[in-house]
């Protein structure tokens, strides 16, 4: 869509991804940003604590420089009954919408960092997805439409 796009932008370029052209997706290594959309309010469990999101847009800027890399992770946060694993996973279970972007030698803190400095997200839950980073309170932003 078109927000995803202007988003990824914000970010750094990257590569579009929806869950139907998932398979296309780069397999090497790198960064990605999730595009979530809820509709409702978001329950789900963080750090053994119950949270909530406001409805609408929210980023979530990610790593992948394991195995099978970006096109990997991805094809994992797009799967639906999968096995929650990582806390990202419960949020895009319950995902309204879901879209991505893919950023090959990219770096989660450098997306997450973008998005921040252009004033159209700010930070949603301090510390979610960014417990092993020393730099960035947190890697899921919510869209200041404002």
């Amino acid at each position: 869509p078109e927000l995803l796009g202007r988003i990824a932008a914000l970010a750094q370029p990257g590569c579009p991804i929806r869950a139907e052209t998932v398979d296309s997706a780069p397999a090497g290594k790198g960064a990605y940003l999730l595009l979530l959309h809820f509709a409702a309010p978001a329950h789900f469990t963080h750090k053994r604590t119950r949270h909530m999101l406001d409805p609408g847009w929210y980023a979530y800027a990610g790593s992948a420089y394991g195995p099978g890399g970006i096109r990997a992770r991805l094809r994992r946060h797009f799967r639906r009954g999968k096995k929650l694993h990582w806390h990202v996973d419960h949020l895009t279970m319950i995902a309204a919408q879901l879209h991505a972007a893919a950023v090959e030698g990219g770096s989660e803190c450098a997306i997450a960092d973008g998005l921040i400095q252009s004033g159209a997200f700010r930070p949603a839950l301090e510390g979610f997805g960014s417990s092993d980073c020393t730099r960035c309170r947190t890697h899921l932003l919510q869209f200041n439409p404002g």
